[in-house]
């Protein structure tokens, strides 16, 4: 049986059993669902007044989820799993509460439980400010601990993780303006070019300023070539101070004697303790003077490395 629509009632009509049957009988045992599906065409409000109001879905087997619900929109809640089951128009999907939800991290997981905290375990791997997280193999993370202030990040030996190293890494610039007093500038054997500081008393000078990012200096050498085996004496000077200082607001001096070189081989002088109390953004004035040349004549003064960090 089916529904009928209502009948409308006539005043003095005479009911017959076939009327009851029909208008009455038929019609409750479909709203009870006896005889078909019921349908509530313009949907329908559960009455929450009472406070103990309440829906229940009907019971279904695992399997009878996949078989019964097959049109979208579906709903039977599945004693097996314990899961509201509904057909979305293709399948037959669970839909997840708190007890579908795990925290054990998951790639990929494509049915339930799903785990809910695997894009934010990071949270929990990481335990003080300043921590950073890496992997040590596919999905699998671990911490790195904050270092220690100054400290820099790189490679380990092993190229197999990062780690905290002591100090900045080492920066370096090459000056190669130099300015010959009493020499000229060559080329050295059609290769290097310098400055040809000729004889005894010759000089050459550089200026350059103290990079933004320098914090202490490692090293400076002049690179020079000799043109013949023997010694040398020389005197570094130099001049350095911010903008707005005297332009000899600090003043290093540093002096060798009998330095010995060779023949067309790069030689360099370190001049690192000429440098003392150095500072970002200082404009630095560098002169070295050949005080006395023993054998040795010309020298091709090439430039200054600066290497800090």
């Amino acid at each position: 049986m089916s529904w009928t629509a209502p009948r409308t009632w006539v005043a003095g009509e005479i009911v017959t059993a076939s009327i009851m049957n029909s208008a009455v009988r038929d019609d409750l045992r479909y709203l009870k669902g006896l005889d078909g599906v019921p349908t509530v065409e313009s949907g329908l409000t559960i009455d929450n007044t009472g406070g103990d109001e309440r829906l229940l879905l009907p019971l279904l087997s695992t399997a009878e989820c996949g078989t019964v619900l097959n049109a979208e929109g579906e709903v039977a809640f599945d004693e097996q799993t314990h899961q509201v089951k509904i057909y979305n128009g293709t399948a037959v999907k669970a839909v997840i509460s708190e007890a579908d939800v795990d925290d054990t991290p998951v790639n990929g997981a494509t049915t339930v439980p799903v785990s809910s905290n695997w894009a934010f375990d990071d949270l929990n791997l990481g335990t003080t400010a300043g921590d950073i997280l890496y992997y040590t193999e596919a999905g699998v993370r671990t911490r790195l601990a904050i270092g220690t202030a100054g400290q820099r990040l790189r490679t380990n030996a092993g190229a197999t993780a990062p780690e905290w190293a002591a100090g900045s890494a080492t920066q370096e610039f090459f000056v190669s303006c130099f300015d010959g007093f009493g020499g000229a500038i060559q080329d050295h054997n059609g290769t290097h070019v310098g400055y040809n500081a000729v004889g005894a008393g010759g000089k050459a000078y550089c200026t350059f300023r103290i990079p933004s990012d320098f914090t202490s200096l490692t090293s400076a050498k002049i690179a020079l070539i000799p043109t013949a085996t023997g010694n040398f004496d020389w005197t570094t000077l130099v001049h350095f101070g911010a903008s707005g200082q005297d332009t000899e607001t600090h003043t290093d001096t540093q002096t060798a004697d009998a330095q010995a070189c060779t023949d067309d081989q790069l030689l360099e002088l370190d001049i690192t303790a000429s440098f003392t109390g150095i500072a970002v953004d200082d404009i630095v004035g560098v002169g070295i003077t050949f005080d006395a040349m023993a054998t040795t004549t010309d020298i091709y003064v090439l430039g200054l490395n600066i290497k800090y960090s």
